[in-house]
């Protein structure tokens, strides 16, 4: 796949204070999925919003940011265990010249965001008609 590799790293540990937890940066997991037409990025940011989320393009980089908020808790109560991690997720990958960046699509449903990378033309295949002379 000559499209789009792997840019950022940071992979947290679970186990930290309220601090830290919200002052770090997650790295989602990501699947890269490719057609004849359009590579297909599927990554999953649990607990973040479609509207929390950030995807752009900027010097031939795609980026993913998002926020994830902290949970309300209920006065007088106490945290026996917290392992889930808020904060924001980001995660880049450099385009190649077979992608299309002006034709991204993004859409987010029950914590899994999906962006479709439309291939360039000249990336596409296509069949090359045969004339008899």
């Amino acid at each position: 796949m000559t499209a789009c590799c792997q840019m950022t790293n940071g992979q947290t540990n679970a186990a930290a204070t309220a601090t830290e937890r919200e002052t770090r940066t997650y790295r989602p997991a990501v699947d890269v999925i490719e057609t004849a037409d359009s590579l297909r990025l599927v990554a999953d940011v649990p607990g973040a919003r479609a509207e929390s989320i950030d995807v752009r393009v900027e010097d031939g980089v795609l980026t993913i940011r998002a926020e994830v908020p902290r949970r309300d808790v209920q006065e007088g109560v106490q945290w026996r265990l917290r392992e889930y991690g808020v904060g924001a997720w980001e995660r880049s990958f450099r385009l190649g010249d077979d992608v299309d960046s002006s034709r991204i699509e993004a859409a987010c449903r029950d914590g899994v965001l999906t962006l479709t990378l439309p291939k360039a033309a000249h990336a596409r295949p296509r069949k090359i008609e045969v004339r008899a002379n």
